[in-house]
């Protein structure tokens, strides 16, 4: 057959979303007359430019209709685009690999109704993959479970300001720790992977060796091993220089369990999700917000500061924005930029739901943005041109904060009502409450350090 056989319109394209919408990802490739696994196998060969440039302007491609059955049909369907797949595995879930395979592992070997949040893979590694793969070997069948995508460079671009200044100033602080045999019965996903697993040896002189040639900073604490790294949490695009939204806090941070939970309830109305999301709620809020223990993998801000349930919020109101979702099909393949654009796993109770991934060669960090670039432009005062009446100096936000020192109870209203929005709840929830208690505090201090005259009515 000649290259004309295999040109684009052989295969239909379109987008996954409606019409209209401002969310263009991930780009689908379907096939037009032949879907068999050979098909696509040379239309990827003949195609790798075309799809290069697709991969790089749109972040994602789905390719969907074609015969792939098995890991092993997966693997060689991955090849016919990429030929340098890796399989050196240094993340945070557990994977098997699968079949006969040389590149193509479980995705996550966790419990299908543990959500999994948005993230780039092994962003807080100096060296990341390039690309990502992920395979659909049977769908779920219930609701949930799908592989949802965010494009990191629009997130970058809807967290607040303040808290992007933040977090360039003083980076993060990622510390991960893993005992030797990895936990059965938890909720720290990542604390069911022990050191054994993630290195492939027990011998504690390999692990040495491995993390030395790959610059991982590492100690030991007994047979615990223990790695303190710090990283930046914004890289620039390799090629097109955009900002990008790249790290892990979504993910290590204590509050993200609940939270995903909730949004996946609120997605589905799965009550059983609810239920959990009150359980993991409650379990967390004791262990991590009041004995104050940490979590495996540990995030925070470079000088040890702990990230707040507030700003975790809003880090997460930024991701839930931009997310999309597709329901699995057998056969499925999707493609990701891993320096563009974000994956996680939706929580299902379908325990038959297999997805497999595979991963190219690592691309090193290299791009970290050094300065933030301004989202508005100010106006020059100078070059205003003033009214002939004077605008009166009471702003809104200054008489809000009058009424609110005038009448302090309904301030304390207004927490509670926040703490439980239905939007917000549980991130909202977790901050208002706090600053409820706080609150609170507060007054009764006053109240014990002032003695005040009493009043009195006349009448």
């Amino acid at each position: 057959m000649t290259t004309s056989n295999f040109g684009l319109d052989t295969v239909n394209i379109s987008f996954l979303t409606n019409p209209g919408d401002k969310k263009t990802l991930p780009l689908v490739i379907t096939p037009r007359w032949n879907d068999s696994l050979q098909f696509w196998i040379d239309w990827a060969t003949n195609n790798r430019p075309w799809l290069n440039e697709k991969l790089l302007q749109y972040g994602a491609i789905l390719v969907r209709g074609f015969q792939v059955n098995s890991a092993e049909d997966m693997e060689a369907a991955i090849q016919a685009y990429q030929p340098r797949l890796n399989n050196t595995y240094r993340g945070t879930s557990p994977r098997n690999l699968l079949g006969s395979t040389e590149y193509i592992f479980s995705a996550a070997e966790v419990p299908a109704n543990y959500p999994i949040a948005q993230h780039i893979e092994m962003s807080f590694l100096p060296a990341p993959p390039k690309q990502l793969y992920f395979g659909c070997l049977k769908p779920s069948k219930s609701s949930g479970g799908e592989t949802a995508l965010a494009d990191f460079r629009k997130v970058y671009e809807d967290v607040p300001l303040e808290l992007k200044q933040k977090l360039l100033t003083k980076g993060l602080q990622y510390t991960r720790t893993h005992k030797k045999q990895g936990a059965y019965l938890t909720y720290d996903v990542s604390d069911m992977l022990g050191w054994p697993s993630l290195f492939g040896t027990d011998d504690k002189l390999e692990v040495e060796k491995m993390c030395k040639a790959e610059n991982i900073p590492f100690y030991w604490q007994g047979d615990t091993f223990v790695s303190v790294t710090h990283s930046q949490a914004f890289q620039l695009h390799p090629i097109t220089r955009e900002h990008v939204w790249f790290n892990h806090t979504q993910v290590f941070h204590w509050t993200t369990f609940p939270c995903e939970l909730w949004f996946a309830f609120k997605r589905t109305w799965e009550f059983r999700l609810l239920l959990q999301c009150l359980l993991v709620g409650f379990f967390s809020v004791i262990k991590y917000g009041l004995l104050r223990h940490k979590m495996s993998l540990d995030v925070s801000f470079g000088d040890g500061e702990a990230i707040s349930a507030w700003e975790m919020s809003q880090i997460r109101r930024a991701i839930h924005k931009n997310m999309v979702f597709n329901r699995w099909q057998k056969g499925d393949i999707c493609m990701i930029d891993n320096f563009a654009v974000s994956h996680g796993r939706q929580p299902t109770y379908d325990k038959g739901r297999k997805i497999a991934v595979a991963w190219s060669e690592p691309l090193q960090k290299a791009n970290a943005v050094k300065t933030l670039e301004p989202l508005v432009e100010y106006e020059n005062p100078q070059e205003r041109t003033p009214t002939e009446t004077p605008m009166p100096t009471l702003t809104a936000e200054t008489s809000k904060a009058l009424l609110a020192e005038l009448h302090p109870h309904k301030k304390l209203e207004d927490h509670v009502q926040r703490a439980f929005a239905k939007d917000d709840f549980p991130d909202a929830a977790f901050h208002n409450l706090k600053s409820l208690f706080h609150e609170v505090k507060q007054k009764k201090m006053h109240h014990r350090s002032f003695s005040q005259p009493p009043v009195f009515e006349y009448k």
